[in-house]
């Protein structure tokens, strides 16, 4: 992300892809025909960037959901706990951990009958929820104008809602185009909880646009980056870039240059790196 500039975000909200579960299509792709210690690194470059992009102060939050491996990985199922790694590297770049929220993705699943159905024992805990992990980058945070704060204000019921630790709200059906779109509602909430009206939300994994939009809807600027060409047609659809607004709305698309990246070398340059004890 050398295009943004140094402590010049004021919240990033995003949502990486999954380990070995969604394929997005493209060779350059974190997550799918990677290992887990692959997939963690790679991760934990995106990380350091936020660090470096954030502004002090600020949040980065994070959604991501834990994965029941399967034998073929590790010889026998288990939860790869995804969001622990998450947190242990971000800790050790800078950042403070704040907490976590428990996102409960009600209506989305028939039934729970993996492993020994209907006998005991070997049951399988369905994963049905996520966590949305939340940081602090340290340092002061800049300062909102007095219009900024008024303008940002939350109702005492919003408030309540927000910040509880638990949400229930659906997850996005997956049949528009991109395979694994959060709903706008996550980062709507993520965005007023964190940012003021017209500071800049960055979003390393754009997807489908839906924090970009969000941050539309609510005042606020944004930067996403988005790996697969493919997606290009669903975003500009999604944000309306065809028509005019009310608010004079601006938008730029542009094609990253494909220079050749040693991505081994920057992961054994990373403070921290991690090795699958299972592996």
């Amino acid at each position: 992300m050398s295009e943004v500039a140094d402590s010049s975000v004021h919240l990033i909200v995003t949502s990486p892809p999954y380990w070995n579960i969604k394929d997005y299509g493209t060779i350059e792709q974190i997550g799918f025909y990677q290992s887990f210690e692959d997939y963690i690194n790679h991760l934990n470059l995106v990380w350091k960037e936020c660090h470096r992009t954030l502004m002090d102060g600020c949040r980065l939050c994070i959604n991501i959901a834990d994965t029941l491996s399967s034998k073929a990985i590790y010889g026998r199922n288990k939860v790869v706990a995804i969001h622990t790694e998450i947190i242990k590297f971000c800790e050790i770049i800078g950042f403070d951990y704040m907490g976590s929220i428990i996102w409960q993705k009600i209506g989305n699943d028939k039934g729970v009958f993996l492993g020994s159905y209907p006998f005991p024992r070997n049951g399988v805990i369905q994963i049905d929820y996520e966590y949305i992990l939340v940081f602090r980058k340290s340092g002061k945070s800049p300062q909102p104008t007095l219009s900024q704060k008024e303008f940002s204000k939350m109702t005492l019921k919003e408030w309540q809602k927000y910040f509880a630790g638990h949400w229930n709200f659906p997850g996005t059906l997956q049949n528009k185009g991109h395979i694994a779109m959060f709903p706008q509602e996550l980062p709507k909430r993520l965005i007023r909880m964190f940012s003021f009206i017209g500071e800049t939300v960055l979003d390393p994994f754009g997807g489908s646009g839906t924090t970009a939009l969000a941050a539309k809807n609510n005042g606020r600027n944004s930067i996403s980056y988005e790996i697969s060409p493919d997606y290009t047609e669903i975003i500009k659809d999604k944000l309306q870039t065809y028509q005019g607004d009310l608010f004079g709305t601006s938008f730029e698309f542009i094609q990253q240059q494909a220079d050749a990246i040693d991505f081994a070398d920057m992961i054994s340059k990373l403070p921290y790196l991690f090795k699958d004890p299972h592996a």
